[in-house]
């Protein structure tokens, strides 16, 4: 296939990468939350749910409170489960099935139980018995994992007590839970920001674990984003931190709202991102779920604010705008997710009939062109290859606007200042002689 630098594929990032430590499907795995669904009600749950398999996923997360199933004591509301045993084995996909007794900062245990501690027979006792429950209406689905609480450790703080009390529960009902699933994967997740700055609680928690599950979302204190030049720096501390079991990444997410400091562009960037770094670490990482596929609409948005207590505005913004596509209609791709289907699809993730800059034939790569510096702060020098009557270079940005344009006569070096154009990915592609673009090359500017 040749590859074309027109505007619909300048959407897109990409990078090298190492074949030898690539990411691969079969130990490997790619996971979007589909759970999210855009403005137009027939775009439904299935139309979400492919877009992710057509991308390469295989397995899926299933989220419930505790308080969602057990919705009074005793009383048990399955109908998901049900629903979950029917659907997914239509589509040999299994499940990371996370049961939630802790959500962040919110107990989501039963009305009876909530003064009791969690190393409580009777707390352990009732765990087990929805579990027991839950195990019964699942008699075709496979589970991936258990995942037993989600972000507890901000609602555990450094509380000494209450971590060894969870702890005592946690491996209490993983045990039972292996007895009702033999060979069943056992994680809890916890949050990047707890796992690692309240590592010897972690560390107790998880010496029964056999994944280690984490949310991961690159932030501030104020909710703005952090660069996306931290993802490969966190996702070494964690390999770091547990060297000895596989990290999976139940929550991962970049926000792509001005509020939060961010862009489409910085979101896709951070998808690049984090594909490189997780080629550098692809023995350690075995699955990236990333949160989530379409934008919220503000009535969901203002429901888990409320939820957490959380009404700051840059806050409410990282919610709304973590979506890979836009909620408006049927939702259209974001960048992001654009990147996400190429990154896959350069790994053997899919074969979807997009065209990725990866996508070049030998011939034109003959033809590459070469900037340097890259990344660039005020000029850089492009070298053209010597057998290509070179008549005009263009930069464009990330949309396909014409940023500048330069004229050669069959030139092999030459020096461009780019003092006027902002910080950001750009391209730059080569005409030859007879007008037709031959190859694009990615600029990097870091100001």
């Amino acid at each position: 296939m040749n590859y074309k630098c027109s505007f619909a594929f300048i959407l897109i990032l990409w990078f090298n990468v190492n074949l030898s430590s690539q990411i691969n499907p079969s130990f490997n795995k790619i996971a979007v939350d589909v759970s999210t669904q855009p403005q137009n009600a027939s775009f439904d749950y299935t139309s979400c749910f492919m877009l992710g398999k057509d991308l390469g996923m295989t397995q899926v997360g299933l989220f419930q409170n505790w308080t969602s199933i057990e919705t009074s004591p005793n009383t048990f509301n399955l109908s998901i489960f049900d629903i979950a045993d029917y659907y997914y084995p239509l589509f040999n996909m299994s499940v990371d099935l996370t049961i939630v007794p802790i959500h962040t900062n919110n107990l989501e245990v039963p009305s009876d139980l909530t003064a009791l501690a969690f190393n409580d027979p009777v707390m352990i006792s009732r765990f087990n018995k929805l579990l027991d429950s839950i195990k019964s209406h699942l008699p075709n689905l496979t589970l991936s994992s258990l995942v037993i609480g989600s972000e507890h450790d901000v609602y555990l703080g450094s509380n000494s007590l209450k971590w060894s009390q969870y702890t005592a529960f946690y491996n209490s009902v993983s045990a039972h839970a292996k007895t009702l699933w033999p060979g069943l994967k056992v994680a809890t997740e916890l949050t990047f920001g707890g796992i690692t700055s309240l590592n010897s609680y972690a560390q107790t928690l998880n010496a029964s674990s056999d994944y280690i599950g984490v949310s991961y979302y690159p932030l501030n204190g104020d909710f703005t984003v952090k660069p996306v030049t931290s993802v490969s720096t966190d996702l070494s501390t964690l390999v770091n931190l547990y060297p000895s079991k596989p990290i999976c990444f139940y929550q991962y997410g970049y926000p792509s709202s001005a509020t939060c400091n961010s862009s489409e562009i910085q979101q896709a960037q951070f998808i690049t991102e984090t594909f490189a770094a997780w080629d550098t670490y692809s023995a350690r990482i075995k699955i990236i779920d990333f949160t989530w596929l379409h934008d919220l609409d503000p009535a969901a948005v203002n429901n888990i604010g409320s939820y957490y207590g959380l009404t700051d505005p840059v806050f409410l913004e990282f919610l709304r705008t973590l979506g890979l596509r836009t909620f408006n209609g049927n939702g259209t791709d974001k960048l992001a997710f654009k990147e996400l289907q190429c990154q896959a699809k350069q790994r053997g993730y899919n074969n979807l009939n997009i065209v990725c800059p990866t996508d070049i034939n030998e011939n034109e790569k003959e033809k590459k062109i070469s900037l340097f510096p890259n990344p660039a702060a005020e000029k850089f020098t492009i070298e053209c290859p010597k057998d290509v009557g070179i008549t005009e270079v263009i930069i464009s940005d990330i949309r396909g606007e014409i940023v500048m344009k330069r004229y050669f006569d069959k030139m092999e070096l030459k020096l461009i200042s780019i003092n006027t154009l902002s910080s950001g990915l750009y391209l730059v592609s080569m005409h030859d002689v007879s007008g037709r673009k031959v190859h694009c090359e990615k600029l990097n500017i870091i100001k």
